[in-house]
């Protein structure tokens, strides 16, 4: 079969870094099963990762979309949904890991089903494919009188179902979800035409809970797909942060991103002044402390020897790349700043 017979155009986008992009990329390649299409949106990468992808795409036939500027997750979602003419679109992070048939088995359970969205089991960590991420997910207590009346006092916090799990301890099976996360997705096409693509106001955080509760507000129903497996590799010991990722990642996690994306995300439906929305803006610098500045701390010597002084170093790098983080979204307004929300489609 040929990509004119394809259902689904895969469109990878970067999550926070580039390290992990090419195998993960290499990773869709040898167990993804033709027919498909795929869009690669390189947007920020360094050079050397960006001709690796550009390769690899020439390669297989792929669409490789280059900016060297660095967009949002949504920026640059909708890049690659702008070159898309399938009937079904999946979102992927460059930094996912995919499993035999996992395509397949999202096709599959959209044609089955008829679901808009469908949501693979998405693990965590190495080994690959081992310990759950989210088994679907959930982001309100009571979705009938939610979707009535949406109410930040239904929110929950912790919206991922069966975190940290081993895939061996649990049986899973299909069924509805609340919720996605842009790890990894299929969306029907004419899902997000009809809410004129993603909204770019969303910059680092909510994005997937709006997304989510959009298309259940708009009568569409989100499946769970466990016969899809995917990994989304954690920055870690194992997979850290490397020096050339530290821009963007500091970028993708800034607090001021964070901070725009959550009034959005409150004005978008209301939740202004709710605790809610408080509680969500008191925790903004922690991927920040973990993913690069503790890292950092550690290898300082003699102040990895001693925890005072590792954490008041890794206290003090936060504190820095905070304000790095800052001016490197100045720059990203000016340069590169979301673009208006599309009108819906009548």
């Amino acid at each position: 079969m040929s990509k004119a017979d394809a259902k689904t155009t895969i469109i990878v986008s970067p999550r926070e870094r580039f390290g992990e992009a090419t195998a993960a990329l290499q990773s869709i390649i040898e167990q993804t099963a033709a027919p498909y299409r795929l869009v690669y949106v390189d947007a920020g990468a360094p050079e050397h990762v960006s001709r690796e992808i550009g390769a690899l795409c020439a390669a297989h036939g792929f669409t490789h979309l280059r900016h060297r500027d660095m967009l949002s997750p949504n920026q640059a979602r909708n890049r690659g949904l702008a070159e898309a003419a399938t009937p079904n679109v999946v979102f992927i992070d460059n930094d996912v890991f995919v499993a035999a048939g996992w395509l397949a088995a999202l096709e599959r359970c959209a044609a089955e089903t008829g679901a808009e969205v469908v949501v693979p089991l998405t693990c965590q960590k190495r080994p690959l494919h081992t310990e759950i991420h989210q088994a679907g997910g959930s982001f309100t207590t009571d979705l009938a009188r939610f979707m009535a009346r949406p109410s930040a006092d239904l929110m929950v916090e912790r919206e991922h179902h069966l975190q940290g799990r081993k895939v061996s301890e649990v049986t899973l099976e299909r069924g509805e979800t609340q919720c996605c996360e842009f790890h990894c997705v299929l969306v029907r096409r004419a899902v997000l035409t009809a809410q004129g693509g993603l909204d770019e106001g969303l910059l680092a955080t909510r994005e997937h809970i709006d997304f989510s509760m959009a298309v259940l507000r708009d009568g569409g129903r989100l499946m769970f797909e466990p016969a899809s497996v995917v990994t989304y590799v954690i920055p870690g010991r194992d997979s850290p942060i490397t020096r050339e990722d530290r821009a963007f990642f500091c970028l993708r996690w800034s607090p001021e991103w964070q901070k725009r994306s959550l009034r959005r995300f409150a004005k978008k439906w209301d939740f202004e002044g709710a605790p809610y929305a408080r509680r969500a803006g008191k925790l903004l610098t922690w991927r920040l402390h973990m993913g690069v500045a503790r890292p950092m701390a550690r290898r300082l010597p003699l102040v990895s020897r001693a925890p005072l002084l590792e954490r008041a170093a890794a206290g003090a790098a936060t504190r820095a790349l905070a304000l790095w983080s800052l001016a490197l979204a100045w720059r990203h307004a000016r340069r590169t700043p979301p673009r208006p929300a599309a009108a819906p489609a009548e």
